[in-house]
């Protein structure tokens, strides 16, 4: 009989123990959107785009990764993603983020240059990223930013003429004044203060 009991009492013991046991949790939650750029060029064949999902709550430490999807061979944009996450993974009290980029063999060509929030704080868990190509060439420079010291903007053919105060255009002063519309003759006659 007691070694009846033992062998119930061991029994009962494993399955308390084996209930007791924590498996890991499955995801249950997810975030989702679509990342997209505004390029009108086509990703070279392979290109990959990685999605994470972050904790950026803690300024003095590095972002914590909570969940990310990597999508091979994607084609054109736009790139619909899910990532999955565990809930009991957020705390309500931090800041969580998707970051994307999109690479081909080793080397990025689009990132997201702004923070996307999501899950706490009364953002949402669907979103729509935008990314922005890396090495593009700079933009065309605005009208009127090359100005000199003088405040004369040389793109639109103005320069500084001492003897008049002012920015000037050479041909018009030159027909103006009566002078030859050469850059000699205009040297000439703005370097003589009145």
């Amino acid at each position: 009989m007691t070694r009846k009991v033992k062998s119930i009492a061991v029994a009962c013991l494993t399955l308390m123990l084996a209930a007791c046991q924590t498996s890991k949790a499955e995801p249950t939650a997810s975030v989702r959107g679509e990342a997209t750029y505004l390029e009108r060029i086509a990703v070279p064949p392979g290109a990959q785009l990685e999605v994470r999902l972050l904790d950026v709550s803690r300024a003095d430490a590095p972002s914590e990764t909570i969940g990310g999807v990597t999508l091979s061979s994607i084609g054109q944009p736009p790139y619909p993603f899910e990532i999955a996450y565990r809930p009991d993974q957020i705390v309500s009290s931090h800041q969580y983020v998707v970051q994307a980029r999109l690479m081909h063999d080793g080397r990025l060509l689009f990132i997201t240059d702004q923070a996307y929030p999501v899950i706490t704080r009364g953002y949402p868990t669907e979103m729509q990223l935008v990314l922005k190509r890396v090495g593009a060439p700079p933009p065309a420079s605005t009208p009127g930013a090359d100005r000199d010291e003088h405040g004369c903007i040389p793109s639109a053919g103005y320069s500084w003429c001492a003897k008049e105060g002012k920015c000037v255009r050479p041909w018009e002063l030159a027909k103006e004044k009566g002078f030859a519309s050469t850059d000699e003759a205009f040297r000439a006659y703005c370097s003589v203060a009145l």
